[in-house]
């Protein structure tokens, strides 16, 4: 399918929350089809086909076990109508179904925040620490960061837990993006998953949680940068979406 031109008018526009409805046993269907066995993968590809430029990104994914339907949310600078447009134009009929136009909603995020306001949040994310293959120590490209804590201690004596190592993480990105500090967080789910980021490619094996927690807000401008960047890696690929809620 061809791509939709990037319209500038949509790219200066304020930052969108995006909400659809995603058909699961269509999408899967159409992952069968393209021969895709990586659900965040065959996202990645679904909007950027579907809407091209305009899709929304970084993203989340929710599918509760056993569930016919899903829902997904993004943030963009694109508005519902503009993103149904290019649907219109790109989308396949598979891929229509996949994400019915009807379903797609959004709504401007704030364009001013005010510092020192905490807010709560959730957020999916791939807690990896990189090093290159020429590291004296812990060669290769990407390590779970509570792996690379555990292998500095004497077998089970580890002194920090999983949750601990992913809020040190989770803070560290936080300074290094900006905007925000982190005020606490809890793990609320974790489990190891196999990712391939293109066809045909040799998967790697990694951590995916989930954590929820407080955030307070230090820089206005950055804050709007944050959320449209995400957090850690992977943020094309269903990761490091930042979902706010009440602190």
């Amino acid at each position: 399918m061809t791509d939709v031109a990037t319209s500038t008018d949509s790219l200066t526009a304020p930052l969108q929350l995006i909400r659809a409805n995603v058909r699961v046993r269509d999408f899967h269907r159409w992952m069968g089809d393209r021969f895709l066995q990586d659900a965040d993968h065959a996202m990645h590809c679904l909007l950027t086909e579907c809407f091209g430029d305009l899709a929304p990104k970084p993203f989340r994914l929710i599918v509760p076990r056993g569930a016919t339907c899903g829902v997904l949310y993004g943030y963009g600078h694109a508005e519902a109508d503009a993103l149904r447009e290019a649907a219109n134009i790109c989308a396949c009929p598979l891929q229509a179904k996949i994400l019915p136009g009807h379903t797609l909603n959004s709504k401007p995020m704030p364009t001013e925040w005010r510092t020192e306001k905490q807010l709560g949040f959730e957020t999916r994310i791939r807690p990896i620490v990189r090093r290159s293959r020429n590291a004296e120590s812990c060669p290769g490209r990407e390590w779970d960061a509570f792996q690379l804590k555990a292998m500095q201690y004497p077998k089970n004596e580890m002194p920090w837990s999983r949750e601990e190592v992913y809020r040190e993480w989770l803070s560290d990105q936080f300074v290094r993006r900006g905007g925000a500090r982190l005020e606490s967080a809890e793990l609320r789910s974790f489990q190891r998953t196999r990712a391939v980021r293109k066809l045909r490619a040799r998967h790697s094996e990694g951590p995916d949680a989930i954590m929820r927690g407080v955030l307070t807000i230090t820089d206005a401008d950055a804050f709007t940068t944050l959320l449209t960047q995400g957090i850690g890696r992977h943020r094309a690929y269903g990761y490091g979406m930042l979902l706010l809620r009440p602190a």
